[in-house]
């Protein structure tokens, strides 16, 4: 096991607290990717650009060695060739390209026809080199004209799943298209259907011999009602396609094992489910490619798996899990079944990459008070090498906020976790006011993580307490399980008690001027908390949920509604209606600013509307801004001017309901 303690922060009175300017200064990286030589790592380095107000990816080179960076391109998704000598990439046109690293050119290989049908969170669409490098497979659907059917004076409607998640740039609205697998030589050649039918597919895998692609696909006859999943294969020349699962249940990123012999995946097996956020954790599964029983590799570990990868010997599948706040790497023995933790600490690992050689792993990796950067792990030498300063100039100049862990109890006796961050510049001789803030999902897990929003409310006078009640992810089944059929029940009372335990803990603490905000999710819970209690004086709702029933028949998520309250909605409305904050919207006395995407398919922007006029009619403080061409939350899709203006009004919000007045 390898144990990172996060880097000390250092605390210098020079430095200034983090302001809303910063944000455009803020550098992403991601799609880490290890060469075959394991010299070099390939990544996406994500600066925005304030004048054009976008973000633009640009795929970067950085040599271990000296940890030189060179740009090659601007695009995402990088994947080596088997030779390491091209790298091939989607570019801003959607499209699939070829980056020669000999010749310093690029070439389009193919144009990928999208379509706009959701599949859910983990479905990939990402192509796949084969292991011979003579093709690339990719996901694409029949070419089409560019035309649409924008102005049209009416929209025939016939199918369930009408909705795809909207936003800036999107569709509004599922189109007829359907992703099919196709390949297409490196070299040369025309572009190749290989699997067809009024069907989609996703998430691709070459067997090692290069001649069978696995993928995922739902085939029940009612996609878009169920989320009844199997894995397939089909051979490149034959075209024939087989079914190696049957109804088994959610499957995900398929990976075939070095010796071709057995394929993983990922799965929840519950027969209700949903695309969005279940409350089951998926768990890894191996399966011989002829098709037999499955075997469960991760039951043991009880956390919710996610990005596996074979080790080259296929001795191991490695894997990461969230737990208590942390995202840690894992392996298991495919053969003993034994499970190791090989990369932890207090921090979160968004994604990684094994070394051709087994030895080595490059990261990426976030904690409280670190934004993301590319680190390497050298097993061998039982040492980690942070390999990326992407954003030390503004740790450098802004006194970045640490957070405090903390345990509690609740009403009936479960433990759960949160954070306590204080104010910048604390001094335990004032007092403060404090905000809670509600993570979303229901399933979502706050943590080890850099939380701009965090940030800046601590920067800007404010105590933020945040919390994992009961239907988190990251402490086990049964306490993700915690929730369903009870939203607003036993985790509204986990928030209550981890606010009072926190106020009667510190003194510095202003009890009458608390806060509370939460996105999704956490927008259902803050338009919960103020039905349910006054002691907050001040909240903000960023696309949060009013009304379970009309939710259930307007969002795209209507599975949501269904796997967390067992079954149909039309059959639930009692019940829905009971835990709908509108159904107690004539309790609120809160003044409540409401923001919302006006594009977001997830929750519908009525899911606002509804509980705005409601606080309207009652003569409540209320604002609701609008958020055009904007789909849903506090995620980097918002442009840079948008993000930069919904923070500016939380913080006003907050500043103007709570008495705070700024230097």
């Amino acid at each position: 096991i390898f144990i990172m303690n996060s880097p000390k922060k250092e605390i210098s009175m020079n430095k200034r607290p983090f302001r809303l300017e910063d944000l455009p200064s803020m550098i992403g990286v991601s799609g880490v990717k290890l060469s075959s030589d394991d010299s070099q790592v390939l990544c996406v380095i994500t600066r925005t650009d304030p004048v054009q107000n976008c973000r633009k990816d640009s795929i970067t080179l950085i040599n271990l060695s000296n940890k030189q960076q060179m740009f090659l391109t601007e695009g995402s998704e990088p994947c080596w060739s088997p030779d390491g000598l091209e790298i091939a990439y989607e570019a801003e046109d959607g499209n699939l390209w070829i980056y020669n690293l000999e010749k310093d050119q690029k070439r389009c290989l193919t144009r990928v026809y999208q379509s706009s049908y959701f599949m859910g969170h983990l479905a990939e669409k990402k192509f796949s080199w084969s292991p011979d490098g003579k093709y690339i497979a990719y996901l694409s659907a029949l070419p089409y004209s560019d035309s649409n059917d924008i102005g049209k004076d009416a929209r025939l409607i016939n199918r369930l799943l009408y909705k795809t998640k909207g936003g800036r740039g999107r569709s509004f609205f599922t189109d007829d298209h359907l992703t099919h697998v196709w390949i297409i030589p490196v070299l040369h050649g025309e572009p190749e259907l290989i699997t067809a039918g009024n069907y989609n597919e996703h998430s691709i895998s070459w067997s090692k011999d290069s001649r069978n692609i696995a993928f995922i696909s739902n085939r029940s006859g009612d996609q878009d009602n169920n989320q009844s999943y199997d894995l397939w294969r089909v051979n490149i020349e034959t075209k024939e396609v087989v079914r190696l699962t049957d109804r088994f249940g959610t499957l995900f990123q398929p990976a075939w094992s070095p010796d071709g012999k057995m394929i993983a995946f990922l799965a929840t097996t519950g027969r209700i489910t949903t695309s969005d956020s279940p409350s089951e954790d998926t768990h890894l599964y191996i399966l011989p490619t002829e098709g037999c029983s499955t075997l469960c590799l991760t039951r043991s570990i009880d956390r919710r798996i996610e990005n596996i990868s074979w080790s080259s010997s296929g001795e191991f599948i490695y894997f990461t899990a969230g737990s208590e706040g942390k995202t840690s790497v894992y392996r298991v023995s495919v053969i003993k079944g034994i499970i190791e933790t090989i990369i932890d600490g207090k921090f979160h690992i968004l994604e990684y990459s094994l070394s051709a050689k087994g030895n080595d792993i490059v990261y990426v990796s976030t904690d409280i008070n670190h934004p993301s950067e590319v680190f390497l792990l050298l097993q061998e030498q039982n040492n980690i090498i942070q390999i990326t300063g992407l954003n030390n100039a503004i740790l450098n100049k802004c006194l970045i906020g640490d957070a405090e862990s903390i345990w509690f109890k609740s009403f009936d006796g479960i433990d759960f976790q949160g954070w306590i961050m204080k104010p910048a510049f604390f001094d335990a001789s004032k007092k403060y006011p404090l905000i809670l803030v509600i993570h979303g999902g229901p399933h979502n897990m706050f943590g080890y993580e850099f939380e701009d929003r965090m940030q800046l409310l601590s920067a800007h006078g404010y105590a933020v307490l945040f919390i994992n009640p009961r239907g988190s992810s990251g402490y086990g089944q049964a306490f993700s399980n915690g929730n369903v059929l009870n939203w607003g029940g036993g985790d509204y009372k986990d928030l209550m008690v981890g606010v009072d335990w926190i106020i009667d803990k510190y003194k510095w603490i202003d009890k009458e001027k608390l806060g509370v905000t939460g996105q999704s999710y956490g927008g259902y819970m803050t338009n919960w908390i103020i039905t349910q209690t006054n002691r907050f004086k001040a909240a903000v709702v960023d696309g949060g949920i009013s009304n379970l029933i009309s939710f259930a028949g307007t969002s795209l998520y209507h599975s949501l509604i269904e796997s967390e309250f067992n079954g149909n909605a039309s059959d639930n409305f009692p019940m829905l209606w009971k835990w709908s904050p509108l159904a107690n919207v004539r309790n609120v006395r809160t003044p409540t600013l409401f923001l919302h995407g006006e594009l977001d398919n997830e929750v519908p922007i009525s899911q606002a509307e509804e509980m705005y006029v409601a606080l309207k009619k009652l003569n409540v403080e209320t604002s609701f801004v609008i958020y055009q061409g904007e789909g849903h939350g506090w995620r980097p899709d918002l442009t840079p001017k948008n993000r930069y203006d919904l923070y500016q009004r939380m913080i006003n919000w907050f500043d103007k309901h709570l008495n705070v007045i700024q230097d």
